[in-house]
């Protein structure tokens, strides 16, 4: 089997659903014979993988992303002039028309520009309404990272349950542990403290950022000077509200974006994880926090419960005042603290991308052999 692999995400300023498809193909590619892998559009190397812009050079990353564009706006496959003779063509949101006469997938992360919308931009909303409309039931299966996404595409897109797949993500080996003189360089660089509580992710309303703020701010002053709060991301889109929230709370430690390899002794270095997210359709930061043996808060809502399972507070994202709570219990209470992390880190050892990988290669066997 030939597998067509849409790629485009590796091309844009990205973070959690970038890391994934890179971190699945590193470990896919080589492990996916008796299959083999290319990678659309017009890709023929996986490069390195970084957060603040495309994995290639300038120039061939406009060409790829303008031919992208313009097939979506003239509405041809530019599949079909790449690899194709492929039998399968795995697609994402940015590729608006699906070749024909091939096996057809995708991989949905979550559908929040579908039920989120004052979370995202027109543009976003757009492409995806496009991929609901035009392409989704266009495909023979679906891969999701959650039940809470396939419940989502069952019961509001109406898609075949039959169709779906749950492949939960992995987590890279090196969050587990960290070494003393990587903690310290990350503790010079950021002049970082010694301890504090972490939130790792862009920051955009989605993530609930400013309610994160305003609940750290109400926790007792002392308990904030022990614990300062320290955000690592960088700001998406409609941030408005968080930079004010921000400008209020100027004790808050903003990192910015940090690249994949100084992100693992910055989990260790932490406290408390605070994740209270309105939703993922997985939440991959759940998961290194938990490798790295945090305790955690983060919501009720999508995936983060499945994700988290007992290695958490859940939260009510809507509520202040339940997650400054939460944080408050976690951080007054050693006891808790160390059995959340705990089984946290246990829990994590069962999310590899060894399984990941098997999964997802018996995903695209399963769909080429469903149309034969």
């Amino acid at each position: 089997m030939h597998i067509l692999y849409d790629g485009t995400p590796l091309l844009m300023r990205s973070a959690g659903v970038k890391n994934y498809h890179h971190s699945l193909l590193k470990n896919l590619i080589p492990n996916i014979a008796p299959h083999r892998i290319s990678l659309f559009p017009f890709l023929r190397t996986l490069a390195r993988n970084r957060n603040d812009g495309s994995n290639y050079p300038l120039l061939g990353t406009s060409l790829r992303l303008g031919a992208v564009l313009g097939s979506n706006y003239f509405r041809f496959s530019l599949a079909d002039f790449d690899f194709s003779g492929a039998d399968l063509f795995h697609a994402t949101q940015h590729v608006w028309k699906l070749p024909r006469g091939k096996c057809l997938t995708s991989m949905v992360h979550d559908a929040t520009p579908l039920s989120f919308p004052e979370c995202h931009t027109q543009s976003n909303i757009r492409y995806f309404q496009t991929f609901v409309g035009d392409s989704l039931h266009r495909l023979h299966r679906v891969l999701v990272p959650s039940n809470a996404v396939k419940n989502y595409l069952v019961e509001k897109l109406r898609f075949p349950e039959t169709k779906i797949s749950v492949v939960y993500h992995g987590v890279e080996e090196k969050f587990f542990e960290t070494s003393a003189s990587a903690h310290f360089l990350v503790q010079q660089k950021y002049k970082l403290p010694h301890q504090y509580v972490l939130f790792v992710g862009t920051l955009e309303p989605r993530k609930n950022v400013v309610r994160l703020i305003e609940a750290y701010s109400l926790m007792p002053e002392d308990l904030r000077r022990e614990y300062p709060l320290v955000l690592v991301g960088s700001l998406g889109w409609k941030s408005g509200a968080i930079k004010r929230a921000l400008a209020k709370a100027p004790e808050v430690l903003v990192l910015g974006n940090v690249t994949r390899a100084l992100l693992a002794p910055i989990y260790h270095g932490a406290s408390l994880f605070a994740f209270p997210t309105l939703y993922e359709g997985f939440g991959l930061p759940l998961l290194e926090a938990m490798a790295a043996r945090l305790p955690i808060v983060t919501s009720t809502t999508g995936a983060a419960p499945e994700v988290a399972g007992d290695s958490a507070i859940l939260v009510d994202p809507l509520s202040v005042i339940e997650i400054g709570n939460a944080m408050e219990r976690i951080l007054g209470n050693v006891q808790m603290s160390v059995a959340l992390g705990a089984a946290g880190h246990q829990r994590a050892r069962t999310f590899t991308w060894q399984r990941t990988v098997a999964e997802t290669k018996a995903f695209f066997e399963m769909a080429l052999g469903s149309q034969r």
